[in-house]
């Protein structure tokens, strides 16, 4: 199928369009221009040899001297290399030199491009042709092709990701006419075809391996059959490899060239679904031939070989492999009979994981534990789904209540209890547990029927197994039924007994959750001892890393004070809470929180606000599976006296129009950000677009809903409640009546009199201040200080949101509390120094020259101690700005320039010898960070977080492809390569 062409060099004709890659080639091309030896690599059937062919050809007119294909798949003796290399370039043979001398010698003074196809195999042969004619002839360039890298000094490795869906299905509609001229596709749509494309991981031999099934079957049909994936996808060119002629046989090429241990560790890895972490490859795939300390090594080489991908979740590596390398392994691994101890060892591995995780709930790091068991859900719901001995089953299933209930799978946890107990009916004390665990499942979801039903069978359990434990906690669990049902002194009584007797079984875990919901409880039920049994939970939580726990004890207090009559309170505790429930996906709770503020939105007279608030409560209860109506009579009664209230005054079709526009912002980051923002009937907080990321458009501190998300830790103070009015004494007592606002001791204080803040004629200039401080009335008092000195104003209530706002938009200078949720200040500013130049002030919760020594150590440039005036805070922004910011800088564009490039980072437009330019948002992006750090070295990893947010889960060099098109645009010397680093932006 292919022909020589009769010129100077090898290449064959290609017979078949070629389909995408387009940033791939003209960053192979431009590497060629600049390196001698270009290794490209990826995993079998990515497409290496079809895009070296590409890129050749198109360089043709570079190489006066010829480009020369060196086909090396059908050459299996590595002594057979330089005479295949020599006949390729078609070198007469002499005789009188060994091929190898007489090659480099024939290349010496000739300007050539030579391409080493399929290079796996012959490793060390290949290595040394290559680095003997690099040094013989320095005009010399050698494309190479292979799944490992050669290692010779001077190579530049780049390694092929698979297609992109548009690619993916641009060549598998080019590949089905190709073969059958009456393909159009019509009969299926884009998203069947792209789903087909998906499951074939979008490698281009398998694409048209499929396309040439289209002559029998319809798209619909052929993903259907991929679970027979090896016999389906066959029948590619007789011209062809051998191993390119099926799936199968591209893939045994790949398995052979393993080594036996990294072969016995790839069938191993094949027990995950859904990716997996070294940790768990080490834990679950070591023993019996491979030593739990080989794992690494052995992952790392086949990661090398583009057997394992790597990729990027809540800033931890781990890998995966592509659908059909798991076929393939998971075949061979059933042929070696260890199949069903690997998936013994597997689910055994989680369900010590998810066991040490619910031992230890009640302490810190929460929010990371439930991120890390939503990045390992399908590897849990696997070893839910393996069918050995049921007890380990129902363990599993118990042990993972937090993530069912507060990580976001409440309605898939269900039907995993549900699975479980019925799978294993048999009478044991792991069915008493998962019963109890499943009956909080179904009080979460207003289920209490058939809750009761699970506390009967785990009572009658507990006393049939004499198990203490299980009555306590069944009869505990019945006062969550009372409360629900509007029997809240019943709660109470139960709740009280529970907590002494678990008490006096010593088991301190199981304290904290009956302390918690008896905390609860007498708020919601007005008992005036729910002040004292609040604080003192909060301050137990403060200590030991409960957020969870505190924000349900805050949005309790908040709860009693709007039952009196207190908007004010109500309103500053349950945005505390809510603001503690940041990267927890407890839809249920959240929306709890959400319909609290807008009962009290209501009260105050703030209808508007409050259908919205009800429309978003709405979104988050249908998503966690429930309803208002599963937490009591009371809770359904208090909501619809809200809705009555908002459409008496609005309007029927004014607050179902408010209610739907509430019910749009569904995730769990969007939910929370909305519900902060929205402080008037106009639906937009009192600097709306200035305090929030919802307004912007972002996710505060967070990423893909259901994914990890933000790591935003609660602080509450020994002073204040971290962004409440809350004060704790040392005796660890909360007075709701002391909580309103008007009591709150200022964190920022309003400048003096005779003080006054200049206006913005009296300042130099106007600048952007980013402020991050968890206190929701120093955070407001601050702003409004800055913005009466004429300065922009952008400000977040905790690190991680922050960091976000900064990394979206450079600012002038930084003002950041010391105390903050999530990433504290300080960490928070060494953060941005390792990034960026841009001045920082820092705010000490104590005027204590240690405070200062170590704020400045952190990074920053001044350091202020609480509580701040007004007039000093604006004074130290304007020196700090004075010294960094040009005096003629524009204050409308911020514009900035550099040589015969200006960037203007609010604008976006960017102009090149005054002319202005076309830049993709990947392009803007990348010079946005460039621009805000110039000078610094930005490492590739640094620019995938920040411009592709871990979106991309290919190799790195996609940063080297966008940098390259970027500096083709704004001009090659501008972007500086640092050699083994990354990239920096050169200011001259």
């Amino acid at each position: 199928m292919t022909k020589v062409i009769a010129e100077c060099g090898s290449l064959p004709a290609a017979i078949t369009s070629f389909v995408g890659r387009r940033e791939e080639t003209a960053e192979i091309r431009r590497l060629l221009r600049i390196r001698r030896l270009v290794m490209l690599t990826g995993m079998g059937g990515v497409g290496k040899t079809r895009l070296a062919l590409e890129v050749a050809a198109a360089s043709r007119e570079a190489f006066a001297d010829g480009v020369w294909l060196v086909d090396l798949a059908p050459v299996s003796d590595p002594s057979a290399v330089a005479a295949t290399a020599t006949g390729a370039l078609r070198v007469p043979d002499l005789g009188a030199l060994p091929l190898l001398d007489q090659l480099t010698g024939y290349l010496a003074g000739r300007r050539a491009l030579l391409v080493l196809d399929n290079c796996e195999h012959l490793i060390d042969a290949c290595a040394e042709l290559a680095g003997r004619l690099l040094s013989a002839a320095p005009e010399l360039r050698i494309l190479a092709t292979s799944r490992h890298t050669l290692g010779v000094t001077g190579e530049h490795v780049f390694t092929l990701a698979p297609l992109a869906q548009d690619d993916a299905v641009e060549l598998l509609r080019d590949r089905a006419v190709t073969t059958w001229e009456q393909f159009h596709g019509e009969e299926a749509s884009h998203a069947e075809i792209a789903r087909l494309c998906a499951d074939l991981d979008g490698l281009p031999l398998a694409i048209e391996l499929a396309a040439s099934r289209l002559r029998t079957l319809t798209i619909g049909q052929l993903t259907d059959r991929l679970e027979n994936r090896f016999a389906l996808l066959t029948g590619g060119s007789r011209t062809a490899p051998a191993h390119q002629r099926t799936l199968r046989g591209m893939i045994d090429w790949s398995y052979e060239l393993c080594a036996p241990a990294e072969r016995l560790l790839w069938n191993r890895l094949t027990v995950f679904a859904g990716g997996f972490s070294l940790e768990a490859a080490e834990g679950v795939c070591s023993g019996e031939g491979i030593a739990e300390a080989e794992v690494l090594d052995l992952l790392d080489r086949l990661v090398a070989q583009s057997v394992v991908l790597t990729c990027e979740a809540s800033g931890q590596r781990r890998y995966r492999l592509l659908a059909s390398i798991r076929e393939y392994g998971r075949e061979r691994l059933e042929d070696s009979g260890e199949q069903d101890a690997l998936r013994r060892r597997h689910r055994d591995f989680f369900l010590a994981v998810a066991d040490r995780i619910d031992r230890n709930w009640y302490g810190p790091g929460q929010e990371e534990n439930l991120a890390r068991l939503r990045a390992e859900h399908a590897n849990l719901l696997a070893a839910l789904d393996y069918e050995g001995e049921p007890r380990p089953r129902l363990a599993l299933v118990a042990a993972l209540s937090w993530h069912w209930c507060v990580g976001g799978f409440l309605s898939e946890g269900r039907r995993q209890f549900e699975r479980a107990l019925a799978a294993a009916p048999e009478a044991g004390p792991e069915r008493a547990r998962a019963l109890l665990a499943a009956t909080w499942v179904a009080q979460t979801q207003g289920d209490l029927v058939t809750a009761d039903g699970w506390l009967d069978e785990a009572e009658a359990l507990g006393r049939r197994l004499g198990d203490a434990w299980v009555r306590i906690q069944a009869d505990g669990l019945r006062g969550v039924s009372a409360q629900y049902r509007g029997r809240p002194q019943e709660a109470i009584r139960r709740y009280e007994a529970a907590l002494a007797a678990i008490t006096a079984l010593g088991d301190e875990r199981t304290a904290s959750c009956w302390r918690l919901s008896l905390a609860c409880v007498q708020a919601y039920a007005g008992d005036p001892r729910a002040a004292h049994t609040g604080s003192r939970y909060a301050a137990v939580a403060e200590a030991s890393g409960d957020r969870w726990g505190r924000a349900q004890v805050l949005m309790g207090m908040g709860h009693c004070a709007w039952a009196r009559g207190d908007g004010d309170t109500t309103e500053t505790l349950v945005r505390s809470a809510l603001e503690g429930m940041r990267g927890f996906n407890d839809h249920a709770m959240i929306a709890r929180m959400v319909e609290l503020l807008a009962w009290a939105a209501a009260v105050g007279g703030a209808h508007e606000r409050a259908a919205r608030l009800l429309g978003l409560a709405d979104a988050l209860w249908r998503d966690a599976g429930s309803s208002v109506c599963a937490f009591g009579p009371q809770m359904a009664e208090w909501h619809a006296r809200c809705e009555q209230a908002a459409i008496a005054t609005l309007g029927e079709a004014s607050y179902r129009k408010a209610f739907a526009e509430g019910g749009t912002h569904r995730t769990r980051a969007q939910a929370v950000d909305f519900a902060l923002a929205v402080d008037t009937d106009s639906g937009a907080g009192p600097e709306c677009g200035r305090d929030t990321a919802y307004d912007t458009g972002t996710e505060s501190g967070s990423g893909t809903d259901g994914d990890a998300e933000s790591g935003a830790e609660s602080d509450i103070g020994t002073e204040c409640d971290s962004g409440t009015g809350a004060a704790i004494d040392a005796d660890s007592h909360i007075d709701v009546k002391e909580t309103a606002p008007s009591t709150v001791r200022r964190r920022y204080a309003p400048a003096a009199a005779g003080n006054k803040p200049a206006s913005p004629a009296e300042g130099p200039r106007v600048c952007e201040v980013l402020l991050v401080d968890g206190d929701p009335t120093a955070r407001e008092n601050a702003r409004r200080i800055l913005e009466a000195s004429g300065h922009r104003v952008r400000s977040a209530a905790d690190g991680l949101m922050g960091l976000s706002l900064f990394r979206q938009q450079t600012p002038d200078v930084a003002v950041l509390a010391g105390r903050l949720p999530g990433l504290d200040g300080m960490s928070l500013a060494g953060r941005i120094r390792e990034e960026s130049a841009v001045p920082i002030v820092l705010i000490s919760d104590r005027d204590d020259p240690a405070d200062v020594v170590t704020c400045l150590e952190a990074g920053a440039d001044d350091c202020l101690a609480r509580p701040v005036d007004g007039s000093l805070l604006v004074a130290r922004v304007r020196a700090l700005l004075r010294r960094t910011v040009p005096a003629d800088q524009s204050s409308d564009t911020r514009a900035v320039r550099f040589g015969d490039l200006v960037y203007c980072p609010v604008s976006l437009v960017v102009r090149r010898d005054g002319e202005p330019l076309h830049l993709t948002t990947t392009e803007l992006k990348l010079l946005r960070e460039f621009t805000a750090s110039p000078g610094t070295v930005l490492t590739r990893n640094l620019l995938l977080e920040r411009v592709w947010d871990y979106a991309w889960s290919g190799d790195n060099r996609v940063v080297d492809v966008h940098v390259q098109r970027l500096r083709a645009k704004i001009g090659r010397d501008r972007i500086e390569t640092v050699r083994g680093f990354g990239y920096k932006f050169r200011v001259a």
